[in-house]
C-alpha cells in the first residue's frame, strides 16, 4: 500500500527481497504497486524481538553468521542501485543499514518497527545495533518505540494502514456470511483473528470464557479463526478448548478475512505478550468496535469505553463487564461509530502514506 500511493513524480520504488522459493506471489505484489524488485539470497534477519525471539541457541547462531553476508550484500546493492534514501521493512534487517553505510555513509536508512524488541539482552543487543546504524525510525506504535531503550531516538510514529477500500466495504457479504455460519440475529459475535500461538492468547481465552460462563451475556458467542489445517501442540489444545466449549466455535485460517469480519460485531485481542494486532484497526475501518488485552500496543488502538474495551488478564470481572457492555447494542453501535471515526484519523492508508513521504522529506533535505 505504501509503494502503491507513493508519488510517482518524485519517488522510484526499488524493492530488494530475498530469493526463497515460493516468493513468486510477494515479487509479483510488489511489482503490480509499482516497485522494480530485485531478488537477493543474503537478505537475512538478525531477529530478536516478540514476534521472532531467537530464542535457541542455533537460531542465534544463525542471524550472527548471516550478518556479513547481509552488511556484504546490503553494500554491493547501494553501490548498485545508487539510492537517495533506503528504507528497511524491519529492525532485524540491522545488518543492511550497516552495509548501506559503509557504501554511502550519509545515505538515510530508516528502519521500521513493526514489532516489540526483546528486554533481554539479546533485545538490547538489537537495540543497540540499530541505534548505531540507523539515522531514523517508524513506528507502528509508540510502546515500539520505547522498545529501541533511548528517548534520543528520531522516530515517528506511523499506525499500520488499511487500505481506503476498506472504509466502503459491501455490507452484504457479512450479511452472506452470517447465514452461511447459520448464526442467529441476536448473536453477538466476537472475533478472534490472529495467529494460533501462545503470544495471542486464543486458548487462554477460552479458558476465561468458559470460567465465567455464567457471567457472561447470554447473546455473547465467541468465534476463534485462524487454525491451520494441521494442528499441533498449542494449536491442537486451543482448538479442542473451542470445541468443547458451549460459547465458541473454531474457524480454519481464511484468505479473505473481510466478509468474516462484516458478520462479526466485536474484534477481539487478548493478546498474552505485547505486540499490535492488525484485526483490531481493520476491524475498525469496518465499524467493529475493539476487546483488547491490557499490553502495551493494544491500548493505543482502542480507547477504552469509547472505540471498544480493554480487560486485564489479572482481573477476570474486567473481561466480564467489557462483553456485557460490548452485548448492549446500543452501545456497540455508539462504538462502532467512534471506531470507524478514529480508523479514518488513523488507519487510512492516504494517512500513512503522506506521514511516512514527510518522514523521507525530512531526511533527504537534511542530507
Amino acid at each position: 500500500m505504501l509503494i502503491r500511493g507513493l508519488d510517482r513524480e518524485r519517488f522510484q520504488s526499488v524493492v530488494a527481497m530475498p530469493r526463497r522459493e515460493g516468493n513468486g506471489a510477494v515479487k509479483a505484489l510488489f511489482r503490480d504497486a509499482g516497485a522494480e524488485v530485485i531478488e537477493e539470497r543474503d537478505i537475512r534477519p538478525f531477529n530478536g524481538s516478540s514476534v521472532a525471539p531467537n530464542h535457541k541457541l542455533k537460531d542465534r547462531a544463525y542471524a550472527i553468521a548471516s550478518y556479513p553476508f547481509t552488511v556484504r550484500c546490503a553494500k554491493r546493492l547501494v553501490d548498485d542501485v545508487r539510492p537517495d534514501l533506503v528504507h528497511l521493512n524491519s529492525t532485524c534487517l540491522v545488518a543492511a543499514a550497516a552495509g548501506a553505510h559503509m557504501a554511502s555513509p550519509d545515505l538515510p536508512v530508516i528502519a521500521h518497527v513493526r514489532e516489540p524488541l526483546l528486554s533481554n539482552r539479546w533485545g538490547r543487543a538489537l537495540a543497540s545495533l540499530n541505534r548505531r546504524h540507523v539515522n531514523s525510525f517508524i513506528s507502528i506504535d509508540e510502546a515500539g518505540l520505547r522498545t529501541l531503550g533511548s528517548k534520543d531516538v528520531d522516530g515517528t510514529v506511523v499506525y499500520n494502514f488499511v487500505d481506503e477500500r476498506a472504509f466502503h466495504a459491501d455490507l452484504r457479504l457479512g450479511e452472506k456470511y452470517r447465514r452461511t455460519q447459520a448464526w442467529d440475529d441476536d448473536d453477538v459475535v466476537f472475533l478472534f483473528l490472529a495467529r494460533i500461538a501462545p503470544s495471542n492468547g486464543p486458548l487462554e481465552l477460552v479458558r476465561l470464557i468458559d470460567a465465567n460462563i455464567q457471567k457472561l451475556h447470554p447473546s455473547a458467542r465467541f468465534v476463534v479463526a485462524g487454525f491451520p489445517e494441521r494442528k499441533a501442540d498449542y494449536a491442537l489444545a486451543a482448538y479442542e478448548a473451542v470445541k468443547q466449549s458451549s460459547r465458541c466455535v473454531a474457524l480454519d485460517f481464511v484468505e479473505d478475512a473481510v466478509p468474516l469480519m462484516l458478520a462479526s460485531d466485536v474484534m477481539v485481542a487478548p493478546f498474552t505478550e505485547p505486540h499490535s494486532a492488525r484485526s483490531v484497526f481493520e476491524g475498525a475501518a469496518l465499524g467493529k468496535p475493539g476487546l483488547v488485552a491490557n499490553v502495551p500496543h493494544l491500548v493505543e488502538l482502542v480507547k477504552d469505553g469509547r472505540t471498544g474495551a480493554v480487560f486485564s488478564w489479572e482481573e477476570p470481572n474486567t473481561f466480564v463487564s467489557a462483553v456485557n457492555d460490548l452485548c448492549n447494542s446500543d452501545k456497540r453501535r455508539e462504538m462502532g461509530r467512534a471506531s470507524l471515526e478514529f480508523a479514518k484519523a488513523n488507519f487510512c492508508s492516504k494517512t500513512g502514506v503522506e506521514k511516512t513521504m514527510s518522514v523521507y522529506d525530512k531526511l533527504l533535505e537534511n542530507r
